[in-house]
């Protein structure tokens, strides 16, 4: 088939690495030209493990192909995937200005019959809108779907490639059957449904799962108040077959470019509706609140007093694997750092060159170790497996005080402490 993605974000680069690797004609679609120039020579914007191998290899097979052309892109075309940007709006909604101007330009250049598939994260009412906008300015017959993504960063290719479920929307059997054929070689359970409820699924999907981290979140809280340890909850819950292992890692929250829109856009969707989600709003609070929490805990490790104090902070990402800062709980955790009056020295693999347009008087290092040299505190906020493999013993002489503060429960409590460092973790003990 011939597929035309728009967009050439992370949704759409991974798309279009995919099915052009599947064997499909696809053709990458964006506005931006500079980008567009670069995609052209195999360079891509993000960091995410095989993802330039892989438009590379489509590149150098003729499968993909990138342009800023709407007539060259739909020329002929089987399937349209929209993967644009969908900001969060102050309210928390989202701001779907850039699927509707994509859905006039398609519109505009369309010149065969093609199904539309919204791949973007938008409301359940967004469909309707974006097939009259295409009805006012097009005799082309087509038809509307949507069809979600469920990529985690870090490992999108394996999940697009080896996925638990594909869900298709469609309004018509003709747009299922070509979404199916389209996805035949992918071998997964595939759920066929309206779009109001392929798009449903996806805010479900996330809101459930950012439900689980706030949930054990807040019994590690609990943890620390009765001196039990939230990993031997955790595994004692997770054999639960009904609750299951995924997603109880306590810690400093959830962030990144999903879970955190996702929910707030449910809630004001569903607010739109005339129902308070409050229920979500409270999964959300805990979220916002876990950093404080862990201040709190490292405050009363020196006694209440930050100044002058030097934490290296270790993980600047959301999560290992990728380059996004997006909602990263580094960012709100080194800014109330600061207003206590900490110094802060900062590592991350492949983070950095973001934060820096961010983060303010913060100094930067090219390793962990040299981050660490004179720290006060080593304060662990993205478990990168580089930093699983730390020599401790290194670690050690290098600091001013042996302590670390572990954000993400990497470390075991009782190894470190018998290397002669002072331990803090969410629940552990």
């Amino acid at each position: 088939m011939k597929l035309t993605v728009i967009g050439t974000g992370y949704v759409g680069l991974v798309t279009s690495a995919i099915f052009s690797h599947l064997g499909h004609q696809v053709i990458g679609l964006d506005i931006d030209e500079k980008k567009i120039k670069s995609l052209k020579q195999g360079k891509i914007p993000i960091f995410e493990p095989g993802l330039e191998e892989f438009i590379f290899k489509s590149l150098r097979r003729k499968k993909l192909q990138f342009t800023t052309d709407y007539s060259q892109a739909l020329k002929g075309v089987d399937v349209v995937f929209i993967c644009v940007g969908t900001p969060s709006k102050k309210d928390g909604s989202y701001d779907s200005k850039f699927v509707y101007a994509s859905a006039e330009s398609i519109a505009e250049n369309l010149q065969n019959y093609a199904v539309i598939a919204i791949k973007s994260t938008v409301p359940p009412s967004t469909t309707n809108a974006v097939k009259k906008i295409i009805q006012q300015k097009t005799s082309v017959k087509f038809d509307i779907a949507s069809c979600p993504e469920f990529l985690r960063e870090g490992s999108a290719l394996d999940d697009a490639l080896n996925p638990p479920r594909i869900i298709i929307g469609t309004e018509t059997k003709k747009a299922e059957n070509i979404l199916i054929k389209l996805h035949q070689k992918i071998k997964a359970p595939l759920v066929a449904t309206t779009p109001q409820s392929a798009q449903m699924t996806k805010y479900a999907s996330n809101a459930f799962l950012a439900t689980k981290i706030s949930f054990i979140n807040s019994i590690a809280i609990l943890c620390d108040k009765i001196n039990a340890d939230i990993k031997d909850v955790t595994k004692g819950l997770g054999l639960d077959p009904r609750i299951g292992q995924s997603f109880l890692n306590a810690g400093l929250g959830y962030g990144g470019s999903c879970f955190p829109k996702d929910t707030w856009a449910l809630i004001s969707f569903a607010k739109k509706l005339g129902y308070d989600f409050n229920f979500l709003k409270q999964v959300d609070q805990v979220n916002q609140d876990q950093v404080e929490y862990f201040i709190s805990q490292i405050k009363s490790l020196y006694s209440n007093s930050l100044k002058g104090k030097i934490l290296t902070i270790l993980g600047l990402a959301f999560k290992p694997n990728t380059d996004d800062i997006r909602e990263a709980r580094s960012i709100p955790l080194i800014k109330q750092l600061q207003k206590l009056g900490a110094v802060i020295h900062v590592y991350d693999p492949v983070a950095m060159s973001h934060a820096k347009k961010i983060l303010k008087n913060v100094k930067f290092f090219d390793s962990e170790y040299t981050a660490l040299e004179k720290s006060n505190g080593l304060v662990l906020v993205t478990e990168w497996n580089q930093f699983k493999k730390l020599d401790l013993k290194k670690v050690k002489k290098l600091m001013n005080q042996p302590v670390i503060l572990d954000g993400r429960n990497l470390f075991s409590p009782q190894k470190v402490k018998s290397l002669g460092f002072k331990y803090i973790g969410i629940g552990r003990q």
